[in-house]
């Protein structure tokens, strides 16, 4: 056998040997995400007897799915100990933007690539500020947010813009968004698992300095991480702009952003950074999704459902928080 062969075998060996443990660890990682799904789908079958069906599944994977588009990005933002608030404006700009463009004539596939452009040079510019500049997360992004609705609303005189092409609603729309949400989870997996991305992420979230000791490009890092929340948002619009056949200026404003964030927090991703669950995330995105269509079927009206996603959210900060003080006590 030659020596070829042999890397061969021993690579394979290799890679499938990081792919068990890291399936066992996931589900020591998960298993109380996974209880909790699995009850909440008990709970809603008991008081309803329309959350049985595949239709209310196939809603529940979308709605999943678009979520966990930016969740993934987001995720990757928590890890550096950062946040990003912007998401859902630029999600609505760059929508907006693409949209106008194609009512003007441009072909569908050109003008989401411009709107995509768009998303990225927002993130990048929100890491740069963050990064070089030193100012908190939250501050530049929350500048940002106001900014990015200011011109959307500058853009498309308050009203969704039309004109869909057929092509662009094809691409983004229906079993679509599953695909979009799911390959860009595996990509990220695989990146973060395989790569020293994951590994130099983790680093800055747990401590900066010993990053840049270290030899880690901190502030490089730490952009394209932003830059890659930024596209995700601008893909996550597109699948509304689809599902709508409308660019809508008010995309975003709801709770779209707020379980963006929301969910890595739930899967186990900590708000102080150095952690990275993206299966945490997933569960997080079908915990979320899975309780809001359970609510819509049992009837129960949307202020209360928007109470009860709070109280979601601040439950898994307060036990982020809990569990932090206690690891430093």
């Amino acid at each position: 056998m030659s020596t070829a062969q042999l890397h061969t075998q021993s690579s394979s060996g290799s890679f499938a040997s990081d792919i068990m443990h890291l399936m066992g660890q996931t589900l020591r990682q998960s298993w109380g995400l996974i209880v909790a799904l699995i009850a909440l789908v008990v709970i809603f079958s008991l008081t309803s007897p329309y959350f049985l069906n595949i239709f209310v599944f196939d809603r529940i994977l979308t709605n999943a799915s678009f979520t966990l588009i930016m969740a993934t990005g987001m995720t990757l933002v928590i890890a550096t100990g950062g946040i990003d608030v912007s998401v859902g404006a630029t999600l609505a700009l760059t929508s907006v933007v693409a949209a106008t463009l194609m009512s003007l004539g441009l072909h569908w596939i050109p003008a989401a690539s411009i709107g995509l452009i768009l998303g990225a040079a927002i993130g990048a510019t929100n890491g740069s500020i963050i990064s070089y500049l030193r100012l908190q997360p939250f501050i530049v992004t929350l500048a940002m947010l106001s900014l990015a609705r200011g011109l959307t609303l500058i853009i498309s005189n308050g009203s969704p813009v039309r004109s869909i092409s057929d092509g662009f609603s094809s691409a983004f729309k229906g079993d679509m968004v599953m695909v979009i949400g799911f390959s860009i989870l595996i990509l990220t997996m695989i990146v973060i698992h395989r790569t020293r991305i994951g590994i130099h992420l983790r680093g800055i979230g747990g401590s900066e300095p010993t990053s840049f000791i270290c030899g880690i490009p901190v502030n490089l890092m730490r952009v394209g991480v932003y830059s890659v929340q930024g596209a995700l948002a601008v893909l996550a619009g597109y699948t509304l702009t689809a599902s709508f056949n409308a660019a809508e200026p008010t995309a975003g404003l709801s709770t779209e952003w707020l379980e963006a964030l929301a969910a890595p927090i739930i899967g186990g991703n900590t708000m102080a950074g150095g952690r990275i669950r993206l299966f945490g995330t997933l569960m997080g995105c079908l915990l979320l999704a899975t309780m809001r269509s359970g609510l819509n079927i049992s009837g129960v009206p949307v202020a209360w459902q928007q109470i009860a996603i709070g109280l979601i959210i601040v439950s898994a900060v307060a036990i982020d928080v809990f569990t932090q003080r206690k690891k430093r006590d």
